[in-house]
């Protein structure tokens, strides 16, 4: 009698980029974003943990208060078991893993539609959350797989996500899944500025092997 090997639940990644923004008509975090497959190989990962990627139709909108409303909506739309998000630096030269987000400063910079999430309205939509929120992946031992799986590119484990948008969907993503799931299995990947078709493909292989390396090591 053979003995059924139990089906276990793709782990479901949910992976966003954003929308050009200031003098960038490209934004390589979508580009990478919407390059991404469905299903990504699992050779080197547990038994059961194969990984659905689920990438929006459209690009985040360098907008907080646009962001604010999208992300609880994407998160009870596809209910994720880990979120990335992607985003620029244009003065990195490496892919930076980042570890946390800071709640306050995003009163500082206008977005694209010359609107800042104001201290007020900090206060009234997060009232006592913490200053500061880490990722609950593993990301030391993620570090470790990623470094291993991309030995050809740089790739650091930073604490620098900045007090712009990206910092803005760190932190909201992460208070939104602590509040689901009470954990904050999200992550967001820093990318350099790439311009060309051969730099795009980089960058997936780059993300894809992040991401492998953070399922290697997530619990459910």
């Amino acid at each position: 009698m053979t003995q059924e090997i139990p089906q276990t639940k793709p782990v479901k990644v949910l992976v966003t980029g954003f929308a050009p923004f200031q003098d960038n008509p490209i934004n390589p975090s979508w580009e990478i974003a919407r390059r991404l497959p469905k299903i990504l190989p699992t050779e080197n990962q547990p038994a059961g943990n194969s990984i659905s990627l689920i990438v929006p139709d459209d690009p985040l909108p360098v907008t907080y208060h646009q962001v604010l409303t999208l992300v609880p909506a994407l998160i009870e739309q596809h209910d994720p078991d880990i979120i990335v998000h992607i985003g620029l630096n244009k003065e990195l030269k490496w892919f930076a893993a980042e570890v946390s987000a800071e709640r306050n400063g995003y009163h500082e910079i206008p977005d694209e539609e010359k609107k800042v999430f104001t201290r007020a309205e900090n206060r009234k939509i997060w009232g006592k959350a913490a200053d500061n929120l880490a990722s609950t992946l593993g990301l030391e031992q993620t570090e470790m797989g990623w470094k291993e799986g991309k030995k050809e590119v740089d790739v650091r484990l930073t604490d620098d996500v900045g007090n712009y948008l990206c910092g803005f969907v760190y932190y909201d993503s992460m208070l939104e899944m602590q509040k689901k799931k009470r954990n904050r299995d999200v992550l967001f990947l820093h990318v350099p500025m790439l311009e060309r078709e051969e730099e795009f493909g980089a960058g997936v292989t780059v993300t894809e092997e992040l991401i492998k390396a953070v399922v290697g090591t997530w619990k459910r």
